[in-house]
């Protein structure tokens, strides 16, 4: 084998590893919690890292086929995210005058119904 053949296996090795760590890191978050927006943190990563392991496969094979997925995987973690920071993001209408909207997590058994 080449030394370039050498040196290329292992960069890619060592870049699956701190991928895997990543993914590892970013599922702790999303098990750990404890709110929904460290939980939406860690889905983003584990999104990001989704893409990133996909962008790297097409790299190395030299192709572009996965180029449809990685754009429904983009767009999905970028509308999950709005979605979840406008249901915890207080509302700007008149009659919620000086009320904070609370996270799900800390919702009163009267909200939730």
């Amino acid at each position: 084998m080449s030394t370039a053949v050498v040196v290329m296996a292992i960069g890619i090795a060592l870049v699956l590893a701190l991928l895997g760590a990543t993914l590892a890191l970013a599922v702790f978050r999303i098990v750990r919690g404890p709110t929904i927006l460290d939980r939406m943190i860690g889905s983003d990563m584990v999104l990001t890292t989704a893409l990133v392991v996909i962008g790297a496969a097409m790299v190395i094979r030299q192709d572009l086929t996965g180029v449809p997925v990685l754009v429904v995987i983009a767009a999905t973690s970028v509308f999950a995210t709005v979605a979840v920071a406008r249901a915890v993001t207080p509302s700007s209408e008149p009659s919620d005058e000086g009320r904070a909207a609370p996270t799900p997590e800390h919702a009163t058994e009267e909200e939730r119904s």
